[in-house]
């Protein structure tokens, strides 16, 4: 991906970082390639990724097992964060990670498959 286009996508994560719950908001590809990235420091937005994809990956080896198609998004809570991951157009992941407030009362989820 050339660097204006990276740039680009990381300006529209710009936004999800405004609300203070938000720890980081990232651009991945299905196999957890880190894409654009707006996170604190003290996330490994490259790492995270890593790991979301191979989340996505069990979901949609779950879907099959289930007889479904694909995940429309995945979330999780974890204990002191949630995160949602949710299509976002050309192939690409949103990952939303920060406070259940914020995430889960801020945010809502249309339609779409991961």
């Amino acid at each position: 991906m050339n660097d204006d286009r990276a740039d680009a996508l990381a300006s529209q994560l710009a936004p999800y970082r405004e609300h203070p719950g938000v720890k980081a908001a990232l651009l991945i590809s299905r196999d957890g390639f880190l894409v654009a990235a707006a996170a604190d420091e003290s996330v490994n937005a490259e790492a995270v990724a890593a790991q979301l994809g191979a989340v996505v990956d069990v979901a949609a080896r779950l879907a099959g097992e289930l007889g479904q198609e694909a995940a429309t998004y995945i979330t999780f809570e974890l204990s002191a964060l949630n995160a949602v991951l949710s299509p976002f157009g050309d192939g690409l992941l949103l990952a939303l990670i920060g406070t259940p407030d914020v995430i889960t009362l801020q945010y809502g989820f249309a339609g779409g498959r991961v």
